[in-house]
């Protein structure tokens, strides 16, 4: 008994572990088929695809190509999108089922990139739908002509004729930052840099490759004891391929600065990382800051865009002809009145004289390299007030005086000229209103202080006009409609004038060089001559490219003229400037 007991109980055991593991092998096999070897993907069986009832008949119409999102130039650029559009229509009897866009390229070029496939979804007969496809242009894509196949397919076989569109792609261009100038200058006209006194450092920035650079960035620093009179850091932008910009930045150092030059660091940057500069400009406190530092970065040849050759001076302010000897018996006094406003309260800076500071400057320059004046014996008066024209002048004709009929002088203005109601022409210094003409510098009185004692030759350049009219605007803001004609005078000794313009005419600037427009040339004469040259072909290049120039670039008429005394009416033409 007890035998049998023992086996139903073990019978019973063996019964109950078995039911355990059947239910186990039940549930593990599909544990095991759920987490085995097929993916997360959706199959969509043809069974799934409901069965036509009438044929699609899918259509690709109104097929464009848009550049909207680039440059707009309808080219797939580097680093650009594009994007191909078209009209998906339905003219069939039967609805379109699981519509999708497949597009083949049939071209060879590197860096086009697209989806081979989109998804459009269901599309019902006699509908239609926008499409837009997304192409765009990796930074190493090659110039040619991109070739794209455009087809519809269905579920049920009823696909779409193919389109073809083909649009020109363009190779990657860079930008090419440079700086392409930079010079350094003070406001006090001292021409030397001092501690203490603030600097300002104009700098041209120039785009010299053909790709347009984006997101541009520069940077100043400088060293120690050296500090920023304002902003450090300029946004700038895009810049095209040849466009440049001028960012003007101000320094001061300390009187702790021991160093004898400062050393500006320029730093630009683009949005690629790639294409900017880091350079270093040095100004010398020894030397005069007349001779500025000037970056010349040579041309390359252009390709889709000429690169030009881009400087904050004009081309006479560069490259000036060094001539030997000097000549011990030459003399001068050049005068450059600009800034009217800062001397008159209420007075608008319009009525400032554009370029008179550097007229005034570049014709010294010019005296002193070109035609052999020594340093010493040239008086430049910047921003002059009326007692500083009145020492100056009578500092010189004491010169005159005492060279004992040896002296060559020359004179040169650059400035307000008004006259009185009498029609008698007026010098204005920088402190004196146009409302007090007579309170300026009377041109009669200076003329004969010129002629007072013997001189070999008195030469006088005036980039001025006496009608009332002036660089810009005029001087005069008064109700004066009408400008006063000035009263010719009749020259003393063997004095000879170059005036700027004619009767009632006005005495203009030329913006982009940066000078009077009659100074412009006066200049360039010189330049292009080495100094050499006589009066007579002067007044003859000036007569004909200032009247020219002027007309083409201001619209208005400047003509210069010669005012003479009669003792040299017979030779001056003859006379040599060397």
């Amino acid at each position: 008994m007890k035998a049998m007991k023992l086996n139903f109980s073990a019978i019973k055991l063996w019964m109950a572990c078995s039911v355990v593991i059947l239910t186990c092998l039940l549930q593990f096999p599909s544990s095991l088929h759920a987490q085995s070897f097929r993916s997360n993907t959706q199959r969509v069986r043809i069974s799934e695809i409901p069965r036509p009832t009438a044929p699609a008949e899918l259509h690709i119409t109104d097929l464009r190509f848009s550049d909207a999102l680039g440059d707009r130039n309808d080219l797939l650029d580097a680093d650009e999108t594009v994007e191909v559009r078209f009209t998906l229509e339905n003219k069939g009897r039967g609805d379109a089922y699981r519509t999708r866009l497949s597009t083949q390229s049939r071209h060879s070029i590197t860096g086009v990139n697209f989806n081979a496939t989109q998804d459009l979804g269901d599309l019902k007969a006699g509908q239609s739908r926008q499409v837009t496809l997304s192409v765009s242009g990796s930074r190493g894509i090659q110039t040619g002509e991109a070739w794209l196949v455009l087809t519809i397919r269905e579920a049920n076989g009823f696909d779409s004729d193919p389109a073809e569109v083909r649009f020109n792609t363009a190779a990657f261009r860079n930008p090419q930052l440079a700086l392409v100038d930079a010079v350094f200058t003070n406001n006090d006209g001292e021409g030397k840099i001092t501690l203490g006194k603030t600097v300002t450092m104009e700098a041209l920035i120039q785009n010299r490759g053909q790709g347009t650079a984006r997101g541009v960035r520069v940077k100043m620093t400088c060293p120690a004891q050296v500090f920023p009179a304002g902003e450090s850091e300029f946004v700038l932008g895009e810049l095209a391929p040849n466009e440049s910009r001028r960012i003007t930045y101000e320094f001061f150092a300390n009187k702790m600065y021991m160093g004898t030059e400062i050393a500006i660091e320029i730093q630009a940057t683009e949005s690629l990382g790639t294409y900017g500069l880091k350079q270093t400009q040095r100004v010398s406190l020894e030397k005069t800051l007349a001779k500025t530092q000037t970056l010349q970065i040579a041309g390359q040849q252009a390709k889709s865009v000429a690169i030009t050759d881009q400087a904050l001076r004009s081309d006479v302010d560069r490259n000036i002809p060094t001539i030997e000897p000097t000549y011990p018996n030459r003399y001068a006094l050049v005068i450059g009145n600009e800034d009217y406003s800062k001397f008159q309260r209420g007075l608008a800076s319009e009525s400032n004289v554009a370029f008179a500071r550097n007229d005034a400057q570049m014709v010294r320059d010019y005296l002193q390299r070109t035609m052999g004046v020594p340093a010493t014996q040239i008086d430049l008066k910047l921003d002059a007030t009326g007692g500083e024209m009145e020492q100056a002048m009578e500092r010189l004709k004491n010169l005159i005086k005492y060279t004992q009929g040896e002296a060559e002088v020359f004179v040169y203005y650059a400035g307000h000229g008004l006259p009185d109601e009498g029609g008698e022409s007026y010098l204005i210094p920088v402190d004196v209103s146009g409302a007090n003409v007579r309170m300026g510098v009377r041109l009669a009185d200076w003329y004969q202080k010129l002629s007072e004692f013997p001189s070999k030759r008195v030469t006088v350049f005036l980039d001025a006009c006496f009608s009332g009219g002036a660089r810009g605007t005029e001087l005069l803001a008064m109700a004066r409609g009408v400008k006063i004609v000035p009263r010719a005078n009749s020259l003393p000794g063997n004095l000879l004038v170059f005036t700027a313009t004619s009767g009632e005419q006005s005495a203009l600037p030329w913006a982009a060089q940066n000078h009077g427009m009659f100074t412009y040339h006066l200049l360039k004469f010189w330049q292009d001559r080495r100094g050499d040259g006589s009066y007579g072909e002067l007044a003859e290049r000036l007569t004909h490219q200032v009247g020219l120039e002027s007309v083409r670039t201001n619209n208005t008429k400047q003509d210069p003229q010669v005012l003479f005394s009669d003792g040299v009416a017979d030779v001056w033409k003859m006379w040599k400037f060397r």
